[in-house]
């Protein structure tokens, strides 16, 4: 896309020392100069959601059949250089002026607004003056990518909806750029987790010899054969490394016990599927692979792994070993065999087909209580 240079009437006003650029623009102009960072494989580091299909066609009846008036502007940053020219101060709030926008510092990047703006173009199709629909528009100079999406994320998940998978992937950018003591003043632990876990989802996801391979639907991905989302997955495991050791899981070592993690989680439910074959073979028919499986496995899991360092065996050999021998444990305590067809969606036991957290416990806990002391 060619730009060239822009030159803006704007309202300069500063906010916890951010500088605000308030205009109009034509929504014809605003709309050639914008582009929007949607977050999908190919562009890991965006932050858009997509169009919704639906709000965008009742923004166009909107504009074309009721009343007409967005009165809120649309928020955009450019992420280079901008020069401001002052002609007159307004009061002790702002300045008014010239705002100079190179042609090599655009696009505008939208960052709140997209479906007003979609609505506007597809109304403009109907009614061509539309194209002269006058938008206001607020503007920000922030330098990069990571603090326009710091503001996208806060605009949107704390006062409007934002799709929760996106939501994580903003936070863990969040998390990686200033470190965990940071996040923890605003956001629950609980939320600062399920994004850490985004790591290991994505290495679940894209191992090739993970039973996840491919599995779990990310944001803004079409659902096919996707098993589970990735709220919920990296929910259940952010509850997960929230229960294993400090010591184990060092937040000072991010990356470091990441990948160790993902690692024996790997192993983990590699083992699981040789224990479950065919659960695992046709996964759409059982629940190991959904949301009550991946609860339970993941409650379970730093019991496991506690045996484990205990006896100081990680291979996959020992994980194997430690749940056969718990489900052998669960069947003599309960009467209930523990095989697949304890999995299967139809056909399969209540407390592996009930959806409520309040069952996923009750199994995590019978699973908990059947692991053997060694091995």
């Amino acid at each position: 896309m060619e730009y060239h240079e822009l030159t803006l009437h704007v309202f300069k006003i500063k906010q916890a020392d951010v500088d605000l650029y308030l205009t109009v623009m034509r929504a014809s102009d605003l709309l050639r100069y914008a582009q929007i960072d949607r977050w999908d494989e190919s562009n890991p580091l965006g932050y858009q959601r997509p169009l919704l299909e639906r709000r965008v066609a009742k923004a166009v009846d909107y504009l074309l059949f009721e009343d007409k008036i967005f009165p809120t502007s649309v928020l955009v940053n450019i992420r280079r250089k901008v020069d401001f020219f002052p002609i007159n101060e307004i009061g002790r709030v702002g300045e008014y002026g010239i705002l100079r926008i190179p042609e090599n510092s655009l696009p505008f990047w939208i960052v709140d607004g997209q479906h007003r703006l979609m609505a506007i173009a597809l109304a403009a199709r109907e009614k061509p003056e539309y194209e002269n629909y006058p938008v206001a528009v607020t503007i920000l100079s922030l330098p990069d990518r990571y603090s326009e999406m710091r503001i996208f994320y806060v605009v949107n998940s704390r006062q409007k909806s934002v799709p929760t998978a996106l939501a994580q992937r903003h936070l863990k950018l969040t998390v990686f750029e200033k470190g965990l003591d940071e996040i923890r003043r605003f956001e629950t632990k609980r939320r600062v987790m399920a994004a850490i876990a985004t790591y290991i989802v994505d290495y679940l996801r894209n191992d090739p010899e993970s039973p996840w391979f491919k599995r779990i639907l990310l944001p803004n991905e079409q659902r096919r054969g996707h098993l589970i989302s990735q709220t919920s997955f990296a929910d259940s495991i952010g509850i997960m490394l929230m229960k294993l050791p400090p010591e184990d899981f060092d937040t000072n070592k991010l990356d470091e016990s990441l990948i160790k993690t993902a690692l024996l989680l790997k192993d983990y439910w590699n083992s699981l599927k040789d224990l479950f074959p065919e659960a695992f073979e046709i996964p759409e028919d059982y629940t190991i692979q959904k949301t009550v499986g991946c609860y339970v496995f993941h409650l379970l899991f730093p019991h496991v792994y506690l045996l484990l360092k205990r006896i100081k065996d990680f291979s996959k050999d020992s994980i194997k070993k430690i749940l056969a021998k718990t489900f052998e444990n669960f069947t003599k305590a309960t009467g209930i065999e523990m095989d697949s067809e304890f999995w299967n969606r139809w056909t399969g036991d209540p407390l592996a087909t009930g959806t409520g957290m309040k069952t996923v416990r009750k199994l995590a806990n019978l699973l908990i209580d059947s692991i053997p002391l060694d091995l």
